[in-house]
């Protein structure tokens, strides 16, 4: 990582990273057992906690010490020669929409952009690359850029841990914070180095019982419906108000993100 970062102009600040075989009592305090396996559908692994804390860790850092802006790179990946300039483009945009924007993706089907529901919406070019809203989950942590607003919301949304940190970021008719990528994406996973996390909880996990079967499945339909009244309400200003009123954890986050969108409008016809 020192010898890619230097190549690629960039000085890093390296983050040291939770070991999951070493995981604290307090640590372990914070893993939501139940919600993991309604949400996730298995239990986490240790390495995906201790992976999970690490990423956490720089969230609380930024919220501490006021950093506006984050680049966010794990140690086993691969960077295309420009990613500096996409960076460096992105950070001199002073109120974008956008509170976090994804380099890397482990779905094809986000990477390439051609089936409509994966494609999203083009909001600018970057670098000579597309920076697009999606309306999906993008599932890859390898590379991101974050805000200062957005690490305030992980901090919020994620104290407790139930999904592998890439997924718990997906979640954003809960935390507000919608997925953003660059395409072609700069950022991947590099073929050179093993994964120390291992098996995640998904592969390694013993075959489900009835109950939790019957469990994810709830689990699975409420979300649905949970992202298309985060949609409506994005649409709807009183249906927003509505549900935040009542306490909905959707109408929170609609909240938010429209909020961001809002105020980066306001700033670019001033």
């Amino acid at each position: 990582m020192a010898l890619l970062t230097q190549n690629l102009g960039l000085t890093p600040e390296f983050i040291s990273a939770v070991d999951g075989r070493e995981l604290t009592v307090e640590q372990r305090a914070r893993y939501d057992r139940p919600a993991a396996r309604r949400i996730y559908g298995v239990d986490m692994s240790d390495s995906e906690i201790g992976c999970y804390l690490s990423h956490f860790s720089i969230y609380q850092k930024m919220v501490a010490e006021r950093i506006p802006l984050a680049l966010i790179l794990e140690d086993d990946i691969e960077c295309d020669p420009d990613f500096k300039q996409v960076v460096d483009e992105l950070a001199r945009e002073e109120t974008p929409e956008w509170t976090v924007v994804r380099f890397q993706t482990a779905k094809t089907t986000v990477r390439d952009g051609v089936k409509p529901a994966y494609l999203g919406r083009k909001v600018a070019v970057v670098a000579g690359r597309d920076l697009c809203a999606l309306r999906t989950n993008v599932l890859g942590a390898c590379g991101y850029l974050i805000r200062l607003k957005a690490a305030e919301r992980m901090v919020d949304y994620g104290s407790r841990i139930f999904l592998p940190i890439d997924q718990a970021m997906d979640r954003y008719w809960e935390n507000g914070i919608l997925p953003y990528v660059i395409r072609p994406m700069p950022v991947r996973q590099s073929a050179a180095f093993g994964s120390e996390i291992g098996h995640r909880g998904r592969a390694a996990a013993e075959a489900p019982n009835r109950l939790q079967i019957i469990r994810r499945r709830l689990q699975r339909a409420g979300d649905s419906i949970n992202k298309r009244m985060f949609w409506a309400a994005r649409q709807a200003p009183v249906l927003r108000v509505g549900l935040t009123m009542l306490g909905s954890r959707v109408g929170r986050a609609t909240m938010v993100a429209v909020t961001a969108i809002l105020a980066a409008a306001t700033v670019g016809k001033v």
